[in-house]
């Protein structure tokens, strides 16, 4: 019973969060500082562990192996040259693909993406600095990923900008850039659809 409940007290605490990720590689600001999904399910196991002792085997989970391969189909929409078009996937396949484009960066480098999602907005005060994310939610509503973007051309923020929280559709190249000695990813010469 107390994993059951364990694992319930994990999965909401996971549905308070805004995504997964590692520190390896380029990161998404808006995802930057959160706890891995790997790392929540390890430290509760590990303290229901040490609680009770196991009288049956000890059931591990699987580590999560990246998707390298290319097989996800490339200019879905046949037109526009949008390489990934996660306007026309069911909510749960575009939160998984945002959440690969985390976790695979390489593959997606230099494509053209388009997604929908929601408007927001993190302001970094020691920058002075604005930054902005597209969030989608899986079909449950309760797991979120931001992807980020930089719009094309020097746009002033609010007044070039939707309101916070506002349903949008962006299409950008899914490149790095560099900051504070980190690289991070987001939609770069990026555009409201």
């Amino acid at each position: 019973m107390r994993k059951i409940t364990g694992l319930i007290i994990c999965l909401a605490v996971l549905g308070l969060m805004t995504g997964c990720g590692s520190s390896d590689g380029p990161r998404n600001k808006m995802t930057a500082q959160t706890t891995g999904l790997k790392d929540v399910l390890e430290s509760r196991m590990s303290e229901e562990n040490s609680e009770e002792p196991s009288t049956s085997s000890e059931t591990t989970l699987p580590s999560p192996t990246p998707d390298t391969s290319d097989d996800y189909p490339t200019d879905p929409s046949g037109s526009d040259g949008i390489d990934y078009d996660l306007t026309k996937l069911t909510p749960d396949l575009i939160y998984v693909e945002v959440y690969n484009m985390m976790i695979t960066p390489k593959k997606y480098i230099g494509k053209t993406i388009k997604v929908s999602g929601v408007f927001t907005v993190y302001y970094d005060e020691a920058k002075d600095k604005y930054h902005f994310a597209c969030f989608v939610s899986d079909a449950a509503a309760c797991c979120q990923q931001g992807i980020e973007f930089i719009l094309d051309g020097d746009k002033a923020y609010p007044a070039d900008y939707p309101a916070e929280g506002a349903e949008i559709t962006i299409q950008g190249i899914f490149g790095t850039y560099e900051e504070d000695g980190g690289t991070y990813w987001s939609l770069t010469g990026a555009e409201f659809i």
